[in-house]
């Protein structure tokens, strides 16, 4: 969010889009994939790799990835909307204008979606999210595990460093355009490839981690789960904090955006929906990651409004 606000402050709109989506697809493909396949390949309780599969809750996994598609059905119809044949009764600003319109309303109804699906997942059925045998056992071991810090501690050291984070953020923002005219690399790579990555290291190193020790519903909380908080919260605050700012943020991603975060949910699904996984699962979505990396590398510069 504030890599966010600082590139739409700067007025990179083609950064900030391709930057949430990148962060959808590194963390649904690259986080994920690398998660099942080093899980995969980490011995188990008996000590081995051959035949090893990690179990994990996939009604959890389902419900964050409905969600996610109605996130991605959001981006895709402004899109549609903004290249229909019967848009061209209109000129390109008052298409234009359209968009918007249609963009914020939008957010709104995706932002009550994703305060209904806190209600769900932290109040009416919180036991869809857990596994009681798991949060049994973490208890015992947690048990004598005494607080590190006190809340006044925890809440002074989240502001410091949300300050050091939010002004290395606009360094970041400002280095873009010396970064593309000193290495001759797209915007729309480092918008949709290197960015997420950087942003969002540490989480895809506990991610994985945690497939490590076989707790897959921790990394599948943190991939998929967070793939479903950009698309459902983050986008939708994006689009209205560049209304806030006179920035004209919408929902128009683009035809090959959006397509292949179509694309790259789907593959996320057909994975997660038997709840289990094995490290050659986890290579394909890695693999399916390369591609779109690829594929952005070789595209050229993004345009005022995506792709």
């Amino acid at each position: 969010m504030i890599l966010t606000v600082q590139t739409l402050r700067a007025g990179e709109l083609s950064v900030v889009k391709g930057t949430l989506l990148g962060s959808i697809l590194s963390n649904l493909l690259l986080v994920l994939g690398m998660a099942f396949l080093f899980g995969g390949l980490t011995p188990g309780a008996d000590g081995k790799v051959r035949g090893k599969e990690q179990n994990f809750l996939s009604n959890a996994a389902l419900i964050n990835l409905t969600m996610l598609f109605l996130a991605t059905a959001s981006f895709a119809l402004p899109t549609v909307f903004f290249s229909a044949a019967e848009m061209d009764i209109y000129s390109s600003a008052e298409k234009r204008s359209l968009t918007l319109s249609l963009s914020r309303w939008c957010s709104i109804y995706i932002l009550s979606a994703y305060i209904a699906f806190l209600v769900f997942q932290l109040y009416t059925h919180i036991g869809m999210f857990s596994d009681s045998d798991n949060n049994e056992d973490e208890d015992e071991e947690g048990a004598e595990e005494a607080a590190n810090l006190s809340p006044p501690v925890a809440l002074a050291l989240l502001f410091v460093t949300t300050c050091f984070v939010a002004a290395s953020s606009e360094w970041l923002v400002d280095s873009i355009d010396g970064l593309v005219d000193e290495f001759n690399i797209g915007k729309a790579f480092i918008g949709i490839i290197l960015l997420p990555i950087v942003g969002n290291a540490c989480e895809h190193a506990g991610a994985v981690r945690m497939a490590m020790v076989e707790k897959v519903d921790i990394t599948i909380g943190i991939a998929v789960g967070s793939s479903t908080q950009i698309g459902l919260f983050v986008v939708p605050f994006s689009v209205l904090v560049g209304w806030a700012i006179d920035r004209d943020m919408d929902l128009n991603f683009g035809t090959m955006n959006t397509t292949v975060m179509i694309f790259a949910v789907l593959i996320a699904f057909s994975i997660i929906t038997d709840g289990a996984a094995n490290w050659l699962e986890g290579y394909m979505l890695m693999v399916a990651y390369a591609v779109i990396a690829t594929l952005f590398w070789f595209f050229p510069e993004l345009g005022e409004h995506g792709l």
